[in-house]
């Protein structure tokens, strides 16, 4: 129904292409059946299209990556990026609240795993390789990025592609540490799914990579925590009552203490009732959703995130009997909304700020592959790996991750307002992505 040259003019324009195809349908629907301009917006801004185009993105990427033998993650952020720059997905609250349910699965199943078995078993590698990793990078980001005002690492991209000092600039310590603690995290999901695809979980080095992981999901809870704190400080609001702030953080501690008490003697009793009385799987589900919610609104109730309550659930059913039947009968949801996540983190790519600054992303996105590489390969040794092992760990995990994300969000939506300057948490984003995309070619050059 399109004429030429308005499909010429949508493909060279492809905001163009939703509104072509309106225009069509109109005058192929006659005059007795046409909408007027505010009830088309309505159907095109609809949740349910969103939601539409979402599922169906999961639906194709799924299948096709897996014939690909390429990570979904990468295919999800890629549709992401097509659905925006082409108009058809346009952003709601609703829709993004029903994707972020991603990472309370994500946390909420983190959780259930560190038993106090498997945190033993990984301690090594989790509170050794895990901790200095961390350690490390965000120190050498340090350096790169302080002091504020006049970093190397600033002059080094301002010099590589002159022009963006002010974007580029770090402007106090805290935003030199949110930045480095955030690059330093690698991805989970992105990391064990390609350990697995390759068969490699069981190795050394990929015992190594997961317990690095699992340090590392660990220290970011208490970051998101204490992150708004930090922003409220950072930004030279009103004196800070040292006393007054570490009383009411003995409050909130003691507050966690009794949710966790009471909460786990409350799930445990209401997983047994389900048990004695044979109800069924349906029932178990609507159970752990029950508790997955209830400690998230318990947590944000008492002044903390909804994510650390999803953690918190799944840290207290641990090591019950329920654990490894709670996982496995959640695995699909946190599956999904997951995979929706990464999604609508793939409509946030800023595709034109990218190609601006290419040189300057290459290299922001080479040096941190570099960095966290060398890091783990040069510390690998010291907990029992070869350099070779701590070579290919390192390469595993040269990404950056799912919760950079998380609390780039949060470093620019808090009361305090954006703790970057305009552009730099979009750049950020892309970096991270593009560090996803290229970690398999890292691993097979390890």
């Amino acid at each position: 129904a399109l004429p030429t040259g308005k499909l010429v003019e949508a493909v060279e324009d492809p905001g163009l292409f939703v509104e072509s195809i309106v225009d069509a349908t109109r005058r192929e629907a006659g005059a007795g059946a046409l909408l007027d301009e505010n009830e088309w917006t309505k159907v095109l801004k609809s949740v349910d299209i969103d939601i539409g185009l979402l599922l169906a993105s999961v639906v194709v990427i799924v299948p096709l990556f897996k014939k690909l033998a390429l990570s979904p993650v990468l295919g999800f952020l890629g549709i992401g990026l097509l659905l925006n720059r082409f108009g058809l997905f346009v952003e709601n609250q609703e829709v993004d609240q029903f994707c972020e349910l991603g990472i309370q699965f994500l946390l909420f199943e983190m959780g259930l795993e560190l038993s106090v078995k498997r945190l033993t078993s990984l301690a090594k590698y989790a509170f050794g390789l895990g901790f200095t990793q961390v350690l490390f990078v965000n120190l050498a980001f340090a350096a790169a990025l302080l002091p504020a005002g006049s970093a190397i690492g600033t002059a080094v991209l301002e010099y590589i592609q002159p022009g963006n000092d002010e974007m580029l600039q770090v402007s106090s310590v805290l935003e030199a540490v949110v930045i480095g603690f955030a690059l330093s995290l690698s991805s989970s999901a992105f990391g064990l799914q390609l350990l697995a695809d390759r068969k490699m979980l069981t190795t050394k080095f990929g015992t190594a990579s997961l317990g690095v992981l699992l340090f590392q999901d660990l220290a970011v809870v208490p970051f998101i925590i204490l992150l708004p704190v930090l922003q409220s400080i950072g930004k030279g609001g009103d004196a800070v009552d040292v006393p007054l702030l570490a009383a009411g953080g003995a409050t909130s501690l003691l507050d966690l203490g009794f949710l966790a008490f009471a909460g786990r003697f409350i799930a445990v009793s209401g997983y047994k009732a389900i048990s004695k009385a044979d109800c069924g799987n349906d029932v178990f589900v609507a159970m752990s959703l029950l508790v997955l919610f209830g400690f998230s609104f318990a947590t944000s109730a008492i002044g903390f995130s909804d994510s650390l309550g999803a953690f918190l659930a799944g840290i207290v059913l641990a090591d019950t009997v329920y654990s490894h039947t709670i996982i496995r009968e959640l695995q699909a949801f946190k599956g999904l909304f997951l995979s929706l996540f990464f999604v609508t983190i793939g409509t946030t790519i800023d595709l034109p700020l990218a190609l601006h600054l290419w040189p300057v992303v290459l290299v922001m996105t080479l040096t941190l592959m570099a960095s966290k590489t060398a890091v783990v390969t040069a510390l690998g040794p010291a907990v029992g790996l070869t350099w070779r092992e701590a070579l290919v760990a390192g390469a595993f995990l040269s990404q950056g991750g799912e919760f950079a994300f998380v609390i780039f969000g949060q470093a620019t939506s808090g009361s305090t307002g954006s703790l970057f300057p305009m552009g730099l948490d979009e750049l950020l984003v892309v970096v991270v992505i593009l560090s996803m995309a290229l970690t398999p070619l890292t691993v097979d050059l390890a």
